[in-house]
């Protein structure tokens, strides 16, 4: 089954525990593989960024494809 980018932006985060962590602002994809490489996600007030184990930058996380268990109504980290 396809999914488009613009069916999932705005989704929310949630880690393994399923608490929330912010809401998907952006996609990026490896050009060589076009492969999922990275999703851009803007973390919630009550979250910290520089406590996650992802790259950061003010409000918004880094985080790896490696990390994403499952891409549902909501999108699941391994984490």
């Amino acid at each position: 089954m396809a999914i488009f980018g613009r069916e999932v932006i705005g989704r929310e985060v949630v880690d393994r525990t399923g608490a929330l962590l912010g809401h998907l602002k952006d996609i990026h994809f490896d050009l060589n593989t076009g492969m999922l490489s990275d999703l851009v996600v803007s973390v919630e007030a009550t979250v910290d960024p520089s406590a996650l184990p992802f790259e950061h930058d003010q409000s918004t996380v880094k985080i790896p494809s490696s990390s994403i268990s499952r891409i549902a109504a909501k999108i699941h980290l391994n984490q």
